[in-house]
């Protein structure tokens, strides 16, 4: 059972699904003017006719959602897909424990969620719930079957789209199976810093509010013990530099190398595995013809 995020019905919601927070015909003019703009930056909407896009805007229901406030819920029924204009949002998933594991967390503008859920299951997969002040473009299935049907390239795009969140997936998957939850954190510290990391010399620098670490540890499927203890060994390693305010990579390559998750420090860091990643000693086998050794 998905756990009840902050205890209050997801934004928009009522008894019976249905989106109220904005009526679906109450849109100013400045908002489908900026929603078009919005959306002729989106990958799937760019060989769309201008005619397409204004008529997707003007469909569109624009909504302001609070910091940590449910967007919606894993396991209700989905019929529309999210754009985001601005803010941050974190696509979840929680176990009857209540522990969370984030799947994704999406933060530029056009980024597009719930493709799958719309299009496949016809439920949401992920609860969404927004970090920070978020507005949003919420756009009806219905709307996207339409113009789709009318675009191939459109709808070529979509299915790229999903396929990425797929892949996504899966890398996830395979990461949370074979590394260790220090190489996972370097992984996540590598990805941030090659998207949004600042330059600063030779190194790069990352802002820490946005990688708390009760975040990192939900998006990397762990708990917060075990990333202070990565954050902990990347310093004494000398691949990270940690204060108040910024997380500073000196090295972008050693960064990345802490991310594959090597079997050395493997063996450095758990002695059991060191145990078995030890080289064997040679074996004399004595035979009928003289000793031979292996």
């Amino acid at each position: 059972m998905p756990r009840p995020g902050n205890g209050t019905q997801p934004a928009g919601a009522c008894r019976n699904g249905h989106d109220t927070s904005v009526p679906a015909r109450t849109r100013g003019a400045g908002a489908a003017e900026g929603g078009v703009q919005l959306l002729r930056t989106v990958t799937y909407l760019q060989d769309v006719s201008p005619l397409s896009i204004a008529a997707v805007a003007n469909r569109a229901r624009w909504r302001s959602i609070p910091p940590r406030q449910v967007i919606f819920r894993e396991g209700d029924p989905c019929r529309d897909l999210h754009v985001l204009v601005e803010g941050r949002v974190e696509c979840y998933r929680s176990s009857v424990e209540g522990r969370e594991q984030i799947m994704i967390v999406f933060d530029r503008p056009g980024d597009t969620f719930c493709i799958s859920s719309a299009f496949a299951t016809g439920q949401n997969l992920v609860t969404a719930r927004a970090l920070t002040l978020t507005r949003l473009g919420v756009i009806d299935r219905g709307t996207f079957v339409d113009v789709a049907g009318r675009n191939p390239a459109m709808a070529l795009q979509l299915v790229k789209t999903v396929s990425r969140d797929a892949a996504r997936i899966m890398d996830l998957a395979e990461s949370l199976a074979l590394r260790t939850a220090r190489a996972r954190v370097a992984r996540l510290l590598y990805e941030q810093a090659v998207a949004e990391g600042v330059r600063s010399g030779q190194g790069v620098e990352l802002a820490r509010e946005r990688l708390r670490e009760e975040e990192v540890a939900a998006r990397v499927g762990t708990v917060r013990v075990h990333v202070s203890r990565s954050l902990r060994s990347l310093v004494r390693s000398g691949t990270i530099v940690l204060d108040r305010a910024l997380i500073r990579i000196p090295d972008l390559a050693g960064l990345a190398r802490a991310a594959q998750g090597h079997a050395d420090r493997i063996g450095r860091e758990r002695p059991l595995a060191r145990a078995f990643l030890r080289p064997a000693r040679p074996v004399t086998f004595v035979t009928d013809t003289g000793p031979t050794r292996a």
